[in-house]
């Protein structure tokens, strides 16, 4: 296996949601779509592909990512795009909708500083990071296998922050407590130069550039994070959340008010 060609990968992050824009959970079940910060970033992700060679574009089956992907597809109309349930988001549990202050940063500490990855996120289908690496891990292995086969050289895979950062760690580490370092940005690239090899994976992978924003302007950046969440929260931000009403429509509301 150490002849076979040299596969680019291309791990981006979704583009920015009315769900992020509030600093709330998406997760696995939460799925809206771009709100129009998110779509001009994944515009300036489709220009940096422009003039670029794309073999094939893979994204996770959240709306998020489907629409991030297609401003790539726009730029490269015929080449393949597939969908993988894999590559959802880890299912953050009770905490999907909620602000990151109710429970979720405190949860991140437990796995990026205490390294506790084997630890589920609160609640029915609540997922841990070694949970979620088992389930895309083979994906991602068979995603380097079909491209390897098929002499897809370039390939864009648009998925989710935690799910790259599980990806990444277990690719170029081959362990879980360096998650911290992979930290996501909204509609950011990764470069990732893999081959098939020996190993509990199949994968050799080598790093380019990571959690790169510069094919967007500041102007378009995300303002919103976790972290700073931690630092100017108010007693509003823990009852913020996301959940469907009577339509199945995605809505905002506060926990001491009730749905529409």
């Amino acid at each position: 296996m150490g002849d076979s060609p040299l596969v680019t990968l291309y791990f981006i992050r979704h583009g920015e949601t009315e769900v992020n824009r509030h600093n709330c959970v998406q997760g696995k079940r939460i799925d809206p779509p771009l709100n129009d910060r998110g779509k001009r970033q994944a515009e300036c992700v489709g220009n940096r592909f422009q003039t670029d060679s794309v073999n094939w574009i893979v994204t996770s089956a959240a709306r998020r990512t489907i629409e991030t992907g297609s401003a790539i597809s726009a730029h490269h109309p015929d080449i393949p795009v597939d969908r993988f349930s894999e590559l959802n988001e880890l299912e953050f549990g009770d905490l999907e909708g909620r602000h990151v202050t109710a429970g979720y940063n405190d949860l991140v500490v437990k796995w990026d500083e205490q390294h506790q990855t084997d630890l589920s996120a609160p609640g029915s289908g609540g997922e841990s990071p070694a949970a979620c690496a088992k389930r895309a891990m083979p994906c991602i292995q068979h995603i380097v296998q079909t491209a390897t086969d098929q002499g897809l050289k370039h390939v864009c895979i648009v998925a989710h922050s935690r799910l790259i950062q599980i990806v990444l760690a277990t690719m170029l580490d081959g362990t879980l407590q360096t998650m911290k370092a992979y930290k996501q940005k909204k509609a950011a690239i990764n470069t990732i130069n893999v081959r098939l090899a020996d190993g509990p994976w199949g994968i050799a992978a080598t790093a380019g550039k990571i959690n790169s924003t510069a094919h967007m302007p500041d102007s378009v950046v995300s303002r919103v994070s976790s972290a700073k969440a931690m630092v100017s929260q108010s007693k509003r931000d823990a009852l913020t959340c996301f959940e469907l009403d009577s339509n199945g429509v995605l809505a905002l509301r506060y926990l001491n008010t009730p749905p529409q």
